[in-house]
């Protein structure tokens, strides 16, 4: 059962009607039947707003569905790599990295669907020689209705379109995962030690999109992707990121895809850089072996964050700039990663 067949299964049983049922949700018939078909995938805050409006716990809504008919069936979640390009595709998203040959275009998409059909939610693109980023995302209001975000109308144009999933065929093949439904235990400190918490705690989703944000940070465990648009102060950051938890904390292998764009790109963290033939290096001294408070080599990606403090169900590390990074065994995720 997929998660628009869920919602159309909870309304018919009561009765509603579609209109009837997107009031309720503060949003329109048209939105609910996007849900029901699975065009759309509603934001976790209507998600929550579905639970506690209609009796239905969150995790049958997110953790026993399926994006296929046939139950049991998993859509099989990857990371694809070529000369000019990364594609990470989960059963909701793709984020889509990618350069033009001589690297003057940097650009990152976003699309958003349900297994196989997925459309372009968001697209920041920089023009390195004109030194111009231009970005454009969708949105929904508090009432449901479909918005528009960004700073170019070419752009906006863009939004919509389909993503092409042929083109993974032609891809090397980096990573395989799958969506955590409920049925891979998620461990406690006690039970597992801080090392295979932050793997387990780490791998998912967790997005915010709104007029003031477009935000989706997406681990696969080995890869960190980051895609991040604030319009208030053209605060932009899309990056790929190795960092893997080691008994002390998390240690950074390099981030090799970096659009980050802040101002006049003064700041120390502002920066470009795109390099889709690197490859996590070989750890020469072993996975756990680090000098406490001397790999900070910050020109080539390399850090540590050590554990700053931990309790059960939550692990504490000390981040860039004495920063908290936090991270929770229960923490809301709109997909967990198995």
């Amino acid at each position: 059962m997929t998660l628009g067949n869920k919602i159309q299964e909870i309304r018919n049983a009561r009765g509603m009607s579609q209109e009837q049922f997107g009031e309720m949700l503060g949003t329109t018939r048209q939105t609910v039947s996007k849900w029901e078909l699975d065009q759309v995938v509603p934001d976790i805050r209507k998600i929550v707003a579905i639970s506690k409006l209609f009796c239905v716990p969150t995790e049958e809504l997110l953790l026993k569905v399926t994006t296929f008919e046939n139950e049991g069936v998993r859509f099989a979640c990857g990371v694809y790599r070529d000369a000019k390009s990364e594609i990470v595709e989960t059963e909701k998203v793709a984020l889509y990295y990618y350069c033009n040959d001589d690297k003057s275009v940097m650009g990152a998409k976003v699309y958003e669907g349900n297994g196989d059909v997925k459309r372009l939610v968001a697209v920041c693109e920089r023009l390195m020689e004109e030194k111009v980023t231009y970005y454009a995302y969708s949105y929904e209001d508090d009432m449901g209705t479909e918005k528009y975000g960004g700073n170019s109308e070419r752009y906006k144009g863009m939004l919509g379109e389909d993503f092409d999933r042929a083109r993974l065929a032609k891809m090397e093949c980096l990573e395989r995962f799958y969506v955590n439904h409920g049925d891979v235990k998620i461990h406690t400190v006690k039970e597992a030690g801080i090392r295979q918490c932050l793997e387990e705690w780490r791998k998912g989703m967790v997005a915010s999109v709104s007029e003031d944000c477009f935000f989706i940070n997406l681990c696969t465990g080995k890869t960190e992707y980051i895609y991040q648009i604030h319009p208030l102060d053209d605060n932009i950051y899309c990056g790929i990121s190795y960092n893997i938890p080691f008994e002390l904390g998390l240690r950074s292998y390099g981030q090799f895809f970096r659009l980050r764009n802040y101002g006049d790109n003064s700041q120390s963290f502002c920066g470009f850089r795109c390099n889709f033939s690197y490859r996590m290096p070989e750890e020469e001294e072993g996975a756990d072996y680090v000098e406490l408070g001397g790999n900070t080599d910050g020109s080539c990606g390399w850090l540590c964050w050590f554990v700053k403090r931990y309790k059960n169900e939550e692990i504490v590390l000390d981040g860039c700039g004495g920063e908290d990074y936090i991270f929770r065994r229960n923490e809301d995720k709109l997909e967990r990663f198995a």
